[in-house]
């Protein structure tokens, strides 16, 4: 037990209740835990919006890649030909 005063008197802890948090103060800084707050409630239809938003991205960058492969190998191509 005294271990632990002489470790709290070293580092200056403070620990206190602000607002419902928990606070822990020391010479090197403060930290805060608050506990959970409830979940955002989503609905389905925001899920699969965002998911067919997703899956258009994926495919315009796929796209774009086998475009710019196609490029590359015809640029290959015409290099090698020269």
């Amino acid at each position: 037990m005294k271990k632990l005063q002489e470790l709290w008197a070293k580092y200056k802890v403070q620990i206190s209740f602000v607002g419902g948090a928990l606070v822990v103060m020391t010479t090197h800084g403060s930290c805060t835990f608050e506990p959970a707050a409830p979940a955002a409630e989503v609905s389905a239809n925001e899920v699969a919006d965002v998911a067919v938003a997703i899956d258009e991205t994926i495919e315009e960058i796929n796209a774009d890649n086998a475009n710019d492969a196609a490029d590359a190998v015809e640029l290959e191509d015409a290099t090698a030909a020269e």
